[in-house]
């Protein structure tokens, strides 16, 4: 299957880059910045004036997109033009998920299978509001996608020689590394790659591909880590953010979010919503002292109120899987000024439709026709967001770089129902149904939140 020569593919990548395009020429100079899409550009802004990594109100983030963004800063003067690159690599990764999809599943259906998710991705509403966004979260899921194919060709590589697997999973480690300075929350994930690493493949081999992994990702995360380390007098690995989401989510005031009818959406909301609990504390010019102030002060909250810890739980994920996106804020706030009100609420109604297509299609075909090493990797990866989620709290910016995850296995199922009917048996139909009970409620939970005569179930 050559993608080179697949007319679908490339009428979909032509599709996919105006959809991109066009919004950022007819609107791209009155956009704006929002919240932490505003912090990057601070933090890229002293990037590029020499001062290094810094903190911002108390936060300390992973310096991965800052520091994108302060190259552009330099070069070209503004730190926002990283929104071309965000859509280069878009359209790229619309490659890459469209190859990892023919690889990923059975041959007769390949080429189907590979331009369905290609499609998926690349017509997602959510997916091209965030290639346009300050949010890091396109270049996020890049990577983990990158990292997937990296994943598989590592697992292949074994198999031909020791070299070739050794060189491939130091490969890995180095995309792991990335994802770490890119997101802080990735840091943990690398016991999940080790077991894709060795599942079914305890041998030596197997334990040596672990190894050289970890040693990638020492050598890509390492170099920032002692400088960070040094200049903020603590270890620091990526960043020290867990204290401030502690203080978002364990709180005597509900988890905060920031989606349309699910959250505070203005200054004065903020305070008022943040009024009914404990006020932050430590100092916002020490970043670590106030995470570590915050994260003690989450971890006593927690050991007070250990019932209503639980019962938030389910509230995060359902937050998390919310199936409107920030792209429905933007349209509620009018940003795409002279657009008729029928198209945004069109434009809506497409987002909660593909939204609720990848999450629920996608986990009935990672249920049914998830195999091997794959499946546990990104069953894995999916189920270690979703548990820092329901711990800490849930916004629908961190499920956008998950997405693709499940639109590989959604695939599966839209190219070929009927043996994911076929297959529906067993301990897999068992799985199956367990996870849709689940799931299904926690997705529609906030659905009715996109528009404002609703409320929340």
């Amino acid at each position: 299957m050559n993608w080179k020569l697949d007319r679908c593919l490339w009428t979909l990548l032509g599709v996919g880059l105006l959809l991109r395009v066009v919004p950022l020429i007819f609107w791209g100079q009155d956009w704006g910045c929002v919240r932490d899409e505003c912090t990057y550009l601070r933090l890229a802004r002293r990037m590029a004036a020499g001062e290094g990594m810094t903190t911002s109100a108390g936060w300390l983030w992973a310096p991965g997109y800052p520091f994108l963004m302060a190259i552009f800063k330099k070069v070209i003067g503004w730190g926002d033009t990283i929104k071309g690159l965000q859509v280069i690599v878009s359209m790229l990764t619309g490659i890459l998920i469209y190859r990892l999809a023919g690889r990923m599943g059975d041959a007769a259906t390949a080429k189907r299978r590979a331009r369905i998710v290609a499609g998926l991705y690349l017509l997602s509403p959510t997916q091209i509001f965030f290639t346009m966004s300050l949010w890091s979260e396109c270049l996020y899921g890049a990577l983990l996608l990158l990292a997937l194919w990296v994943f598989l060709n590592a697992r292949e590589g074994a198999n031909e020689s020791l070299r070739n697997g050794l060189k491939g999973a130091v490969l890995l480690g180095v995309l792991v590394g990335c994802c770490m300075l890119f997101r802080g929350v990735a840091t943990y994930m690398i016991p999940i790659f080790a077991v894709g690493l060795l599942w079914r493949q305890l041998s030596g081999i197997g334990v040596a591909q672990v190894g050289a992994m970890m040693l990638g990702t020492v050598l890509t995360v390492g170099p920032y880590s002692l400088y960070a380390t040094k200049k903020f007098d603590d270890v620091v690995i990526t960043d020290r953010t867990l204290g401030q989401m502690m203080w978002l989510g364990n709180n005597d005031f509900m988890s905060i979010t920031f989606d349309w009818g699910n959250g505070t959406l203005s200054r004065r909301a903020w305070k008022r919503h943040t009024s009914q609990g404990r006020k932050p504390c430590g100092n916002k010019n020490d970043a670590i002292g106030r995470d570590q102030c915050q994260t003690e002060a989450g971890v006593e909250w927690i050991k007070a109120n250990p019932e209503e810890f639980v019962r938030r739980m389910p509230v995060r994920v359902a937050q998390l899987l919310n199936p409107h996106s920030f792209l429905t804020r933007h349209l509620r706030w009018g940003e795409w000024r002279g657009l008729p009100q029928f198209v945004d609420e069109a434009l809506i109604m497409w987002n909660l439709g593909w939204s609720l297509l990848v999450m629920l299609v996608g986990s009935v075909g990672l249920c049914v026709r998830g195999r091997g090493a794959s499946a546990i990797l990104i069953g894995g990866i999916l189920l270690y967001h979703i548990a820092a989620i329901s711990l800490l709290a849930g916004l629908t910016r961190y499920r956008v770089p998950l997405e693709p995850l499940l639109m590989v296995f959604g695939g599966m199922v839209l190219a070929d129902p009927r043996s994911t009917l076929a297959e529906l048996s067993g301990w897999r139909l068992l799985l199956c149904v367990t996870v849709l009970t689940v799931v299904v409620p926690l997705v529609l939970w906030y659905l009715p939140t996109g528009w404002m005569w609703w409320r929340t179930w």
